[in-house]
């Protein structure tokens, strides 16, 4: 058997000879790598980050003797950004500081025996600051003169102050300025050892560089030529284009390799000419596979006679299904137009729904009539709503309803309806809150459920908050179903809870409402509200705007004129809502004492 220089012997004895030599310049130039790491190591995580957290702790020093100085000479509250900003540094960020560096120090070649020294140096300052601090705790604290007088005695220059601030940055300049001598001395070492690196190994380089040109010469002779050819013929057949040449063929792999792709071409393009004539609707094309294993090729005869099938049913299922389509469009713009009208009728009938439901809403002359400041802040989550507000003067009393029926759209305003009606027959004879909401459950009861009460099928109620206000004694009496009352009176707010159970929830006689009478102060901002405010999801996770928020928003809001506050809680709730959907109709009511 005659030996044949296959192209594993060709690519072997190539890569041997260039491996010897990266080999000899890997044993050359290791050590001088390995001692330049070494030094890249100091410099990165020993050097670099001890100068980095110096600088750091320089600058906090300086700014947190602007603060104290501040703190000593700006009469202001204990929660200022500047007061608590001077803490943070001094209980957490200048400590964080200084014990990263006594952790990088540990590797220091100089100056790691000074970062005690530093540490005390810092401990002195902070004793001084907290000095001031004892003087000046409070706002008030400014006020007196002995406490001013000691305070300014530490700020004078040379002392207190001053001079622990010189003390500790005359420390970190003097490391600043050792660990800067110790990187400028690392990296003149570096560059040295980096030129030795360089001239080893450019000399072996040009070596390497050499042979390596020898051997792609006689690679690309024997190897990459042959192969290029192959690759061209093979990218064009991947595009679908058949070469114009065929392949060399040569005695080793490559040859082998080159009269396969010859002939793979010779039969594809027997295929294409077949797959032509059948493209064309010619089932009558002849075709001859390559020999009886030849698999595409009879399968391209069966696909032949599968297609004149096919088109011969398709034919007849094409003209069946036109006709079916134009027997469903026409019923589909039928129903279409049917749709449209009902919608339509439903539409109107809703609106209409509107009218009658804002009819029985009292009108902004009758709320200032009894209410010179005040608002009413009204937002249905559809067309009509289930919540309603009601306003009725009984002698000299003043009675205000807020109210949150069961649902929302039609169901609720249907029920708005009934309640509505039922609180104005109820305050004919009761004026105390606490009976009228009493009275109310009994009469929901009678009206929704007339023959017998079962808690398990309980679906229809009312939410309330009910008050009643006598302008000349200033007594305010309230009485709630699960709808707080707030008072916001200078920075207070003052919230009177309501009972935990609806109207129309229980048997007449059961419960019975809490009736609670305060007196109330000439500028006082009341609010009542249903819960679909508070409800509201929104904001950058998505969650409820809850009770915490809204009182904070009204205590924020009650200096203002009613006007201003009604637009600024739409406003509010605009934005906390972003691109979320209302869930419930939302009723704020604002009433100045």
């Amino acid at each position: 058997m005659s030996f044949r220089f296959t192209i594993p012997w060709k690519i072997g004895l190539g890569f041997g000879a260039f491996i010897v030599l990266v080999g000899v310049l890997f044993v050359v130039t290791r050590q001088t790598i390995q001692a330049s790491r070494e030094i890249n190591r100091e410099i990165n995580e020993v050097i670099t980050p001890g100068i980095e957290t110096l600088e750091k702790l320089s600058a906090h020093i300086a700014y947190s003797k602007v603060l104290i100085r501040h703190w000593a000479t700006v009469q202001s509250r204990p929660d200022v950004p500047e007061k608590t900003e001077l803490l943070n540094l001094m209980s957490t960020v200048i400590p964080e500081e200084l014990n990263r560096l006594e952790s990088v120090s540990t590797g220091w070649k100089v100056g790691n025996d000074r970062v005690a020294d530093l540490r005390r140096a810092a401990d002195r300052l902070f004793i001084v600051y907290r000095q001031i601090m004892v003087e000046l705790p409070e706002f008030d604290s400014y006020t007196d003169p002995m406490s001013m007088m000691k305070v300014e005695y530490l700020l004078l220059q040379g002392e207190g102050v001053d001079f622990c601030t010189q003390e500790v940055e005359r420390q970190v300049e003097d490391l600043l300025r050792a660990q800067r001598e110790r990187l400028l001395a690392a990296t003149n070492e570096m560059n040295a050892r980096s030129d030795e690196l360089a001239f080893i190994a450019g000399n072996i380089s040009i070596l390497i560089l050499i042979a390596g040109v020898v051997i792609a010469v006689l690679v690309s002779r024997s190897i990459v030529k042959p192969v290029s050819k192959l690759k061209r013929t093979l990218l064009y057949l991947g595009k679908g284009v058949y070469p114009k040449y065929s392949v060399k063929v040569t005695p080793d792999e490559i040859g082998d390799m080159a009269f396969a792709v010859n002939r793979l071409v010779d039969g594809l393009k027997k295929t294409r000419e077949f797959s032509f004539e059948v493209g064309r609707g010619n089932f009558e094309a002849q075709y001859a596979p390559l020999s009886d294993d030849d698999e595409l090729g009879y399968a391209l005869l069966k696909m032949r006679d599968d297609l004149a099938a096919s088109e011969r049913l398709l034919e007849r299922k094409v003209e069946e299904r036109t006709n079916e389509v134009v027997q469903q469009k026409e019923e589909i713009t039928r129903q279409k137009e049917r749709v449209t009208e009902l919608y339509k009728d439903l539409t109107d009938s809703i609106n209409y729904a509107r009218r009658i439901q804002q009819a029985i809403l009292p009108t902004a002359e009758v709320i200032s009539g009894m209410f010179a400041e005040s608002f009413v802040f009204y937002k249905p989550r559809d067309i009509v709503s289930g919540d309603f507000y009601w306003f009725k003067v009984s002698g000299k009393r003043k009675m205000v309803a807020c109210v949150d029926c069961t649902g929302h759209g039609v169901p609720g305003a249907f029920m708005s309806l009934v309640g509505h009606n039922l609180l104005n027959h109820v305050t004919k004879v009761f004026t105390k809150p606490a009976q009228i909401l009493d009275n109310l459950n009994r009469l929901a009861l009678e009206a929704l459920r007339p023959d017998t009460f079962d808690e398990s099928q309980l679906q229809d109620g009312m939410d309330m908050a009910f008050l009643s206000y006598d302008g000349e004694t200033g007594e305010l009496e309230y009485a709630g179903a699960y709808q707080p009352l707030y008072i916001v009176r200078s920075t207070e707010v003052i919230v009177a809870e309501p009972d935990r159970f609806s109207i129309g929830s229980f048997n007449h006689g059961e419960k019975k409402y809490t009736n609670h009478t305060m007196t109330v102060q000439k500028g006082d901002m009341v609010y009542v509200f249903t819960d679909g405010y508070i409800d509201q999801f929104g904001g950058p996770s998505g969650k409820k705007f809850m009770k915490k928020r809204f009182r904070e928003l009204l205590l924020e809001l009650a200096p203002m004129a009613p006007e201003v506050q009604q637009h600024r809680l739409n406003e509010v709730l605009v934005t906390w809502m972003r691109r979320l959907d209302q869930v419930d109709d939302i009723l704020v009511i604002g009433l100045r004492i």
